[in-house]
């Protein structure tokens, strides 16, 4: 042991296992070979590496036993080693502790006896381990195919030669066989050289010799971090290893609808989809693809409201949709904004590894629910409302309200307020002014301007039953329409030139969108009592002017008396004229009713 290196891996390797086992190093050769074969396994991590959620079960678990008092001091101390720069891999070695103290087979339900559990795990399977992820029988690719990727690339050896792994994963450091081991190559199917190398020791053999055997070789370089797993590479594939601080930018990019270096948008497939030729773990595959599908829906409103914009015969209702899309983008870009100066002050701070406060996939996942909620809220719309628009449109979107999701219906309830506010607009002005200035046929009022003056009240204007907005009854519409024609009767039928304002006094209108929302909040309230006294008051004043200037009721009695209908003598000349059809039909049932009661009577 003199002639090795107190520093090289070999060495501190077999110092753990004795250290951690309490045995000597006689007696550790077993765990020891099985060390070396964890260590040169090609078995990646199947779980987040983040130190806050590992530390956080761990005080859970301390807290679930009732032991408050090592919880605290837990925390204490891993805050403590937060501050000191003692260890680089601190989520390594708290996931190896939550590991072993998981273990079904602990003797104890006690956490802190790491040591006795790891003694009694290392020979079995490796559940111990955050490397550990399947047996290689279940794995994608063969040892054998694995090995035939690697075996031609050159590099160094060590415990493992096909792979240097740290703490946080391993890294593509791909290394060929000594020809010394090409008998052991043909023997081990393609195993990983570290692992032919631990089973081709004997078991009795004493762990001087091993680490003389394996002090032959160079010592391990410095290992390359890494927080992913990588796959071998095929022959003639050319891959890239990205890392997760590299993916946060460019799904920060994509959530605005802008193509990142590794994850694009595809034509084919209408999806953002991650570059082939990226290496990922599949958990970070799918939280990277779970996250682009912002960027999808805020790509499906923004090019549904560009569109729209522009296109002036979408009307005033539909202009006002599209600018309560448009704020609901902005509350959406104002999130993004933050978002980049956290991650611009990570880059000037120069973070190179996940802390607590750092972006990672994951704190963007949750922090972005709620986004994505209302962006799939706004696409969903978006959707519904196409080839929609005024009253029809008013009518879709209030449709969308009926849910019992609070958040949704808040959401709805304001797109509602924005839209409808046009539409409260021309029904007050048509109610108090008798205006209709509809240039794009959005409310449900339609005027005829071919109709002449004579036939005003009759076709001049009429319901468009399509564009009755859903929170208007068809009750409310009739009168609606009968307050405004009643009020250009007057002005161009009876030349009455009253001001509005004197027929029925204006109440508060529409002004904002604010007010709009609280009047519908109350539609059979104040809404209808609006309706009916607009209602009252003009029909009432438009009876008055024809009672008071055009006679209405004498000229009705003059009609009344022009068809006798008042004093009798219509129906007295009508009796004298029936008279003889009266009494020629009385004989003749006389005669008929002696005839048949003769035999009768007989």
């Amino acid at each position: 042991m003199a002639t090795l290196d107190q520093k090289s891996p070999n060495v501190l390797l077999q110092s753990l296992c004795c250290r951690i086992t309490g045995k000597s190093e006689a007696e550790v050769a077993h765990q020891f070979q099985y060390a070396v074969r964890v260590i040169g396994s090609n078995y990646a991590p199947t779980i987040e590496r983040d130190e806050f959620l590992v530390s956080e079960k761990i005080k859970k678990e301390l807290l679930k036993q009732r032991r408050e008092a090592d919880a605290a001091l837990f925390s204490e101390l891993h805050r403590k080693l937060q501050t000191q720069s003692v260890l680089k891999h601190r989520w390594s070695v708290l996931y190896l502790l939550l590991s072993l103290s998981e273990d079904p087979r602990k003797p104890s339900g006690r956490v802190g006896n790491y040591g006795a559990l790891f003694a009694q795990a290392l020979p079995r399977d490796a559940h111990s381990t955050p490397f550990y992820c399947t047996r290689p029988q279940s794995l994608a690719l063969g040892y054998g195919d694995r090995s035939a990727g690697l075996s031609a690339s050159v590099g160094t050896s060590g415990i493992s030669s096909l792979g240097v792994y740290t703490l946080n994963g391993p890294t593509a450091t791909p290394q060929s066989l000594l020809a010394s081991q090409a008998p052991q190559s043909a023997a081990g199917g393609g195993q990983p050289l570290g692992s032919r190398l631990a089973w081709a020791l004997p078991v009795s053999c004493s762990p001087s010799t091993a680490l003389a055997t394996l002090a032959t070789r160079p010592p391990l370089g410095p290992a390359v971090p890494s927080s992913r797993a990588i796959r071998p590479r095929r022959d003639g594939e050319k891959t890239r290893e990205v890392s997760e601080a590299a993916l946060v930018r460019d799904i920060l990019y994509v959530f605005q609808g802008i193509d990142g270096k590794f994850i694009k948008m595809s034509g084919q497939e209408n999806c953002y989809k991650i570059d082939g030729k990226v290496v990922l773990c599949k958990s970070l595959r799918d939280t990277s693809s779970r996250l682009s599908e912002l960027g999808w829906l805020h790509n499906k409103v923004r090019k549904y409201t560009d569109v729209r914009s522009l296109d002036r015969a979408f009307g005033l209702v539909g202009q006002s949709f599209c600018a309560s899309l448009h704020q609901e983008l902005k509350e959406y870009y104002r999130l993004l904004s933050v978002l980049h100066s956290q991650l611009q002050v990570e880059d000037e701070q120069g973070v190179l590894v996940c802390t607590e406060s750092s972006l990672t996939l994951r704190r963007l996942l949750v922090w972005m629910y709620d986004p994505k909620v209302r962006l799939k809220t706004l696409a969903a719309l978006v959707d519904f409302c196409q080839g929609r628009k005024g009253g029809e449109l008013a009518s879709a979107v209030h449709s969308y309200g009926k849910t019992g999701d609070p958040q949704m219906r808040a959401l709805v309830q304001h797109i509602l307020s924005l839209v409808s506010h046009p539409i409260l607009n021309f029904l007050y002005r048509w109610i108090y002014d008798g205006e209709l200035e509809d240039t794009y046929h959005e409310f449900f009022v339609a005027s005829d301007p071919n109709v002449k003056t004579d036939r005003l009240w009759h076709d001049k204007y009429s319901l468009r039953k399509s564009m009755i907005p859903s929170f208007i009854t068809m009750d409310q519409a009739r009168k609606v329409l009968l307050i405004g024609k009643s009020i250009n009767f007057l002005h161009q039928v009876c030349h009455d030139r009253t001001p509005p304002c004197k027929i029925t006094p204006a109440s508060t209108s529409a002004d904002t969108p604010k007010d709009a929302a609280e009047l519908l909040s109350d539609l059979e309230g104040a809404f209808q009592e609006k309706i009916d006294a607009a209602y009252f008051d003009t029909s009432k004043y438009l009876l008055d002017v024809l009672n008071r200037n055009y006679l209405l009721l004498e000229h009705l009695q003059a009609m009344r008396r022009y068809l006798l209908l008042g004093q009798g003598d219509f129906i007295r000349h009508l009796m004298d004229l029936l008279k003889c059809l009266l009494v020629i039909q009385a004989g003749m049932c006389s005669v008929w009713t002696t005839t048949l009661m003769d035999p009768l009577l007989r």
